[in-house]
C-alpha cells in the first residue's frame, strides 16, 4: 500500500530553482491528486539536464514523482561514510565512501522515458544510494560511470538498496568500472546493483552491463526479486584485470533472500552463487560463457544456505557446471538440484586439478547434504577430467528429445533471447 499522501516540503523554492517550465506539480492533498478523483496519480516534479538534482530530492517529503526530461544527468559526488559494512566478516564498523545520488523518503519515484534516453552519470563508488526508501522506484534510467572507493570494504554498486523497499525495472546499468588502479588494489570493483541490511529489492527487465563486480549482490538480510534481467559482463575479466564481469553474475550471501529467475548471466567470471546462509529459488536462468563455476551452492565453515535450484540451462563453463558443498550433510531439508540442463562444462585445463574451484564435472558433489534431491538432470558433452566419478551423459538427439520442452520455453523468455546456448539448442530443430 501506498504511503499516505503529505505535502511537499518548499515548493516555491522548488519553482526558483527549477523554474515554472520545468516545474510540474501537483500538490499533494490537493483533489487533483489525492482522494477518490485522483486515485493513483503521485505529485511530479519535472528536472531537466543542469537542475540539481539531489537538492530536488532533498526537498521532496514524499510519496512524489521525480521525472527526469532526456539527457544526460552529471551528478556531484558527496562524501559519505557507510554506518556498516555490507559484506565483512565484522559489518558493525564505519566505511568511508562516496554517493552520487541519495533518496531517502517514502514513495519516491525517479522516473525517465526510456534507458536509452537519460543517464545518471554518478562519478561515485555508491551510484544511487536508496537509503531507508520505502515503496520507491527507479525506472527507465541508464546508471553509468561510477567509481571504485579506495577503501575494500565500501560495497560500491550503481544502484545500492539498504533498509527499505526499492523497486528496479526497465533500467541500463552498465560501464560502471572504476579506476583501474584503485581496482587493482582493492580487488573488488563496482556492481550492478547491491540489496544490503533489510533492504527488499525488485530488480527486472533491466540490462545489467560491463561492470566491473557483481552484476547484482544480496547481503546481510537483504531480500531480492531478480527477474527477466540481462546480466553480461561483456569483457569476461578474471581476477585482478580490468574490465566489465569480475564477480558473480548473481551473487547470495551471509542471510540474504532470494527468488531469481529468468535471467541470462553470460561472460562473468562466476554464475550464480547462494553462499553461507542465503536462501534462494534460482529457476529458469540460462548461465553460458562463464570463466569459471556456472551455479554454486556452497557453504563451507558452517554456512547453511537452502536453494531450490530448477530448470536451468548451463552452457560453456570453464570450470565445474555447478558445485554442492554444505558442511553438515545431515542437515533436514537443504533443497534440491533439479531438471537443470547442462551442457559443454568443464572445458578449461587449467582447472583439472580442480583448484581452486570445484572437481571438473558437470555437477561437482563436494559435500552433499543426505536430504538435498539432485536428479533428472541433463548432462551432454561435457570434458569428465580426473578421478571422479563421472556423471552419465545424454547424446544430441536425446538431449532434444528430453530437454526440448523445457529449452523451448526458455527461448520464449525475451530476457532469454539472446542466448548463444538457445540459438543452438533451443530451436526445436
Amino acid at each position: 500500500m501506498r504511503p499516505r499522501c503529505r505535502p511537499l516540503s518548499h515548493p516555491t523554492r522548488l519553482r526558483r530553482l527549477l523554474g515554472t517550465r520545468t516545474l510540474a506539480l501537483w500538490l499533494v492533498g490537493s483533489g487533483a491528486a489525492c482522494g477518490p478523483a485522483g486515485e493513483g496519480r503521485l505529485p511530479t516534479v519535472t528536472v531537466r539536464p543542469g537542475d540539481r538534482l539531489q537538492f530536488v530530492l532533498d526537498t521532496l517529503r514524499g510519496p512524489a514523482r521525480v521525472a527526469l526530461e532526456d539527457g544526460d544527468y552529471r551528478l556531484r559526488p558527496a562524501a559519505f561514510v557507510d554506518p556498516t559494512c555490507g559484506n565483512c566478516q565484522d559489518p558493525d564498523e564505519p566505511v568511508p565512501a562516496t554517493v552520487g545520488l541519495h533518496v531517502r523518503g517514502d514513495g519516491i519515484e525517479l522516473v525517465g522515458s526510456a534507458a536509452s534516453a537519460v543517464a545518471l552519470h554518478t562519478s561515485a563508488g555508491y551510484g544511487v544510494l536508496f537509503d531507508g526508501c520505502r515503496e520507491c522506484r527507479l525506472s527507465g534510467i541508464t546508471v553509468t560511470g561510477g567509481t571504485r572507493d579506495p577503501d575494500g570494504r565500501a560495497t560500491d554498486a550503481a544502484v545500492v538498496v539498504r533498509d527499505g523497499s526499492v523497486i528496479v525495472e526497465d533500467c541500463v546499468i552498465r560501464d560502471n568500472l572504476g579506476d583501474s588502479a584503485t581496482v587493482h588494489t582493492v580487488v573488488a570493483g563496482v556492481a550492478g546493483v547491491v540489496v544490503r541490511e533489510r533492504g527488499r529489492a525488485t530488480v527486472r527487465r533491466c540490462r545489467i552491463e560491463r561492470n566491473s563486480w557483481d552484476g547484482i549482490a544480496a547481503y546481510r538480510g537483504g531480500e531480492l526479486t531478480a527477474e527477466d534481467n540481462v546480466i553480461d559482463g561483456v569483457d569476461a575479466a578474471r581476477g585482478s584485470q580490468m574490465g566489465g564481469g569480475r564477480g558473480v553474475g548473481i551473487g547470495l550471501t551471509w542471510d540474504a533472500r532470494a527468488m531469481v529467475r529468468r535471467n541470462l548471466v553470460t561472460r562473468y567470471w562466476k554464475g550464480i552463487g547462494i553462499f553461507v546462509d542465503a536462501r534462494a529459488d534460482v529457476e529458469q536462468n540460462v548461465v553460458e560463457d562463464v570463466l569459471t563455476w556456472g551455479i554454486a551452492y556452497w557453504g563451507p565453515d558452517g554456512g547453511r544456505p537452502i536453494a531450490r535450484i530448477r530448470d536451468n540451462l548451463i552452457f560453456q563453463t570453464g570450470a565445474c557446471g555447478v558445485i554442492v558443498e554444505r558442511a553438515d550433510v545431515d542437515a533436514p531439508t537443504p533443497g534440491e538440484l533439479v531438471g537443470n540442463v547442462l551442457i559443454r562444462t568443464g572445458t578449461d585445463t587449467r582447472y583439472d586439478s580442480g583448484e581452486p574451484y570445484c572437481t571438473q564435472r558437470p555437477i561437482a558433489r563436494h559435500a552433499v547434504p543426505g536430504g538435498f534431491r539432485v536428479e533428472k538432470n541433463l548432462v551432454h558433452q561435457a570434458r569428465q577430467p580426473g578421478d571422479a566419478p563421472t556423471e552419465p551423459e545424454v547424446d544430441g538427439p536425446t538431449l532434444r528429445a528430453l530437454a526440448g520442452p523445457l529449452l523451448r520455453r526458455l527461448a520464449g523468455y525475451p530476457a532469454l533471447s539472446g542466448s548463444r546456448a538457445l540459438a543452438a539448442y533451443g530451436s526445436g530443430s
